[in-house]
């Protein structure tokens, strides 16, 4: 049934009762779809891709403090334990920045299999504008 109303929907939209002129309709829609999906998808992989590098100098931060703790005292006053809670919010940030970085190593991925298939659907578009 829900594939019949899309169908009438798609007839009604499209203004014609033509199957060529519904089904070029219907893969207009899926078009937008996909690039507003794909939009989503290339600003979700902009984020990550941030995350990953502000991650990146938070980590740096924390090695400089570490590998330089006798400069850092100056500045600073350490207990006896902070050196060890320095190495194990390194390892913390370096934990999280790994995932994120595979998270966006999925996400490229799933964006370019999404670029595939908006290939794909705008190729059906041009067929049925081309008959």
């Amino acid at each position: 049934m829900d594939n019949l109303v899309r169908l009438l929907e798609l007839a009604y939209a499209s203004g014609c009762a033509h199957a060529t002129d519904i089904m070029r309709f219907g893969f207009e829609r899926e078009v937008q779809e996909e690039r507003s999906w794909f939009s989503y998808l290339y600003g979700w992989c902009i984020h990550v891709a941030d995350q990953v590098a502000y991650l990146d100098g938070i980590i740096q931060e924390l090695e400089f403090c570490y590998n330089h703790m006798s400069e850092v005292q100056i500045l600073m006053e350490f207990e006896n334990g902070d050196g060890i809670v320095l190495l194990d919010s390194i390892m913390y940030f370096h934990t999280i920045r790994e995932f994120q970085t595979q998270k966006l190593t999925n996400l490229r991925i799933f964006l370019e299999v999404s670029a595939m298939r908006l290939e794909e659907c705008m190729l059906f578009v041009s067929r049925f504008n081309g008959m």
